[in-house]
């Protein structure tokens, strides 16, 4: 009996030990593929956010248009046209001079083209009416601009928004919820963004990044660290690998998807070649030193020049 009790805990401590390996291997699983989804979520935005807006959103904002919204003319689009038709002033730019589209012009514009409605059919159609303007290219503007002043025509981008930029700021957002606790992950996600916002005139998802940028200074002030320097080095990924997506989006031809799909591959490349760069840094200065030396010995006018900065002397305090 006392071998047939030996063998029976034997067995239940092999038994509780399978279990609890195969527990740690199940969690070990969850945790990699969680976190593999978040890392391409993450990077998903930040590329959706560069080819979303090369030349100008105008293929994905033309698709939008011609699927989601009726562009024929009305007695209220007229009505909010009507400086332009009387003036064509802007001319193609049109709504950042006349004041018929702003929020404020376009809602006067309903009301006194339609003034027998009551108020909720008059904010149906006007609803309807700034839909219409806001999902295509040029969108709606921010602000109205004095058409005496000569602006740029990327400051005429960054002064419109549509629906197509709403979108790609709330994609932002999965981005930066994706990261809302890695203070280094939000600072590289806010950067990127900022970068190809910036580079290709989107101003929506820009200002979105913002609160990845609040939340990783509430992190790093919570956490009781007041060295802001750690964040430098995310903060050059997220420029790097941004512009090196923005970077294929130029080089590349192609559609939407293709840049999509070719910012998600290479951004994702990007974070491994850091990764991997960081972890080897010393072995990679070493063989740059190694080429500069094979480089030197073949050019005879560069033997004179130092390799890199030497540590022979006393440590500056």
């Amino acid at each position: 009996m006392d071998s047939l009790d030996a063998w029976r805990q034997r067995a239940t401590q092999v038994t509780s030990r399978w279990r609890d390996a195969g527990r740690m291997a199940s969690e070990r699983v969850s945790n990699s593929v969680a976190g593999g989804l978040s890392a391409t979520a993450s990077v998903a935005g930040e590329a959706y956010t560069a080819a979303l807006d090369w030349k100008n959103n105008s293929e994905f904002s033309n698709w939008l248009t011609n699927h989601l919204s009726n562009q024929h003319a009305t007695l209220v689009s007229k009505a909010m046209d009507a400086e332009y038709l009387r003036t064509h002033i802007g001319g193609g730019w049109h709504r950042l001079y006349d004041g018929g589209h702003s929020l404020a012009g376009s809602w006067k514009a309903v009301s006194s083209s339609l003034p027998d409605l009551g108020a909720l059919d008059q904010l149906g159609i006007w609803a309807n009416e700034y839909w219409k303007d806001l999902i295509t290219t040029r969108g709606m503007p921010i602000l109205i601009l004095d058409h005496a002043d000569q602006v740029g025509e990327y400051f005429k981008h960054l002064d419109c928004v549509n629906v197509a930029q709403l979108t790609g700021g709330e994609i932002c957002g999965v981005s930066i919820y994706c990261n809302w606790n890695d203070p280094a992950r939000l600072v590289a996600s806010a950067t990127a963004t900022e970068c190809s916002g910036m580079v290709l005139a989107n101003v929506v998802a820009p200002l979105v990044s913002l609160i990845a940028l609040g939340r990783a200074y509430f992190l790093i002030k919570k956490s009781e660290q007041d060295d802001l320097q750690g964040l430098i080095a995310p903060a050059l990924k997220g420029l790097s690998r941004s512009g090196a997506t923005v970077l294929l989006i130029t080089v590349i031809p192609g559609g939407f998807l293709l840049h999509l799909s070719g910012g998600i591959v290479i951004s994702l490349a990007h974070g491994y070649v850091w990764d991997k760069g960081n972890e080897n840094k010393d072995a990679i200065l070493a063989m740059m030193k190694g080429c500069l030396g094979n480089l030197q010995n073949g050019l005879p006018g560069l033997r004179g020049l130092p390799l890199l900065p030497q540590n022979s002397g006393p440590a500056l305090v």
